[in-house]
């Protein structure tokens, strides 16, 4: 594959910046010890990446070589002075972050794994939203409505593997989680005390085979929601680095 030689290229690169970056006079010796632990890492992962490269993804690797490029080619007090040490600490945390986010381009299988966690976020806060709907409680509605812009803009933007919809999801899933877990308690508790049945029936007019149906359907709809979105949250950390 074409990809994996432009892949040592972009780490070949990289690793000979490092005597650059040691010469720079306008960073501040920690400044530059930043930037090197940065770059190494990133040569690290381009290496690592070439050699388990699955799919060729010549266009990228291309971006990613010409970003190497132009951070070697800045790396020089002069070019710093002139661009700005603002823009030289971002591009090295750019470089930094492609190296880490690449693997999800170019192995389809670490993509399978990122579209998988996506599908139970997107359920999870689907049962949320039904949950709230089933939830004898105004406010938790009210809740709902208030958090379904952002939880549908972090569904579009986590699809694009955005970092802004990965900040929106960490935002948005505590919610659901207290709901969660607030309609599991409230189901098993009101299904083993009598009296709390007998409270539902009077509220419903409901009898009390469809009140303990309800109660029986919000447990399992509340254990669902739980398991969705506790388990994408893990995914979603574990994967963070694929958002760009």
């Amino acid at each position: 594959m074409k990809s994996r030689g432009i892949l040592l290229d972009i780490a070949d690169v990289l690793e000979s910046t490092l005597d650059r970056i040691d010469r720079l006079t306008v960073l501040t010796e920690r400044e530059k010890e930043r930037i090197r632990e940065k770059i190494r890492e990133a040569t690290t992962n381009f290496r690592k990446l070439a050699e388990e490269v699955e799919k060729d993804n010549i266009e990228l690797a291309e971006f990613f070589y010409k970003k190497a490029k132009e951070f070697k080619l800045m790396s020089n007090d002069k070019a710093i002075e002139k661009k700005g040490k603002k823009e030289y600490l971002k591009l090295a945390d750019r470089i930094l972050l492609y190296s880490r986010s690449a693997e999800y381009d170019f192995r389809p299988e670490k993509l399978k794994e990122l579209k998988k966690v996506y599908r139970r976020y997107l359920f999870g806060m689907t049962a949320f939203f039904v949950l709230t709907g089933f939830y004898l409680n105004q406010v938790l509605a009210v809740t709902a409505l208030i958090l379904a812009i952002p939880i549908i803009l972090s569904m579009l933007s986590l699809q694009r593997r955005g970092y802004l919809g990965l900040l929106l999801a960490y935002s948005a899933i505590p919610i659901p989680i207290i709901v969660g877990v607030m309609a599991l308690r409230y189901s098993i508790y009101n299904l083993i005390t009598p009296e709390k049945i007998a409270e539902i029936m009077a509220k419903t007019h409901w009898s009390a085979g469809t009140v303990k149906a309800y109660l029986v359907f919000l447990m399992l709809l509340s254990a669902v929601e739980l398991y969705l979105i506790l388990s994408a949250i893990l995914g979603l950390h574990k994967h963070r680095h694929a958002f760009l």
